[in-house]
């Protein structure tokens, strides 16, 4: 066991900073230097390394030229927010959830009507003629079922879902008119849309059968297709709004606060936290029982004795 005062067991004990791990004692003429231990190599950028350079951060790398954002270096720019469309403009681009919801309502209605509506036609012309009879130039009725329901006008449907679905949404904050006029640009789309596809076939077609098939396939059937169709896609987008901007939650039970035909209950009173001061006096002579007459206050001084240089208290 060494001596507690030797001069040479301090200096190897002592370590950095006072802890208390040996350290191996510097060599006889080694240079100190001021932020190391003794002349060993220092680490750029440690808090204790050497001295810091004038400009530069704690912490930062020692050494180089430090050009920071606040030294005119450059820094990347923050994302400026994203601003809400406005629902009261007609186009409104962008895409969410609730745009692409209110497009299938949309859309989807349209078909099922088609559908119901081939499907009953299929069904009064099968008395007749067999559904998958060939009749005419080669078709049959099923044929023109899914021709009728599907294929002819699958190009409005596909433009008015995507004009509904990324440029005017049916959204549930807009007004009614907005709604209105959102799904006539629609239609417009959907039925450009088919003017479009009209161009390849009626060139086709224009071949053998002359200029005048071009100008049907795009003028005349597209507009023949497209008016019917917008007008239903009005009277379905005004459905799909009124779904979309329906109360969420469950049903409320009849009579429940907050249904139609109800008045809200009065809020209950809370009962009352600060006792009136007669009821602090009663209740302070039940807790002292024998007292009587006038009571004192809880925080009254001392009564001074009334015989100060007398003689003690009998007990």
């Amino acid at each position: 066991m060494s001596n507690p005062g030797d001069p040479q067991r301090s200096q190897h004990d002592r370590g950095y900073y006072g802890a208390g791990w040996s350290q191996p004692a510097p060599p006889a003429g080694a240079p100190q230097q001021p932020g190391g231990a003794y002349g060993g190599p220092q680490q750029s950028g440690a808090p204790y390394g050497g001295p810091q350079q004038p400009g530069v951060p704690y912490g930062a790398p020692q050494g180089g030229p430090y050009r920071g954002p606040q030294y005119g270096g450059s820094s990347p720019a923050p994302r400026p927010p994203r601003t809400p469309a406005d629902p009261r403009r007609a186009f409104a681009p962008g895409a969410s959830v609730t745009n692409t919801a209110g497009a299938l309502i949309a859309v989807v209605s349209i078909v099922l009507v088609e559908f119901v509506s081939g499907l009953v036609g299929l069904l009064g012309a099968s008395f007749v003629v067999h559904p998958f009879a060939s009749y005419g130039a080669g078709g049959s009725l099923v044929g023109g079922f899914v021709s009728g329901v599907f294929a002819t006008p699958f190009p409005f449907y596909a433009g008015a879902f995507l004009a509904l679905a990324f440029l005017t949404p049916v959204d549930r904050r807009s007004p009614l008119p907005t709604v209105l006029l959102r799904a006539v640009l629609a239609g417009a789309a959907g039925t450009i849309a088919l003017a479009l596809v009209g161009v390849f076939t009626g060139t086709f077609s224009a071949v053998r059968s002359g200029g005048a098939q071009l100008l049907i396939d795009v003028v005349t059937r597209p507009l023949q297709s497209g008016v019917p169709f917008t007008l239903m896609l009005i009277a379905t987008s005004t459905a799909a709004w009124l779904w979309l901007g329906r109360p969420r939650g469950g049903r409320r039970a009849p009579g429940a606060p907050g249904t139609p035909g109800t008045v809200r209950p009065a809020d209950a009173v809370p009962p009352a936290t600060v006792q009136p001061s007669s009821q602090q006096g009663q209740q302070g002579q039940r807790g002292q029982p024998g007292a009587q007459g006038a009571q004192v206050p809880p925080y009254a001084p001392p009564q001074p004795p009334s015989n100060p240089w007398g003689g003690p208290a009998p007990r």
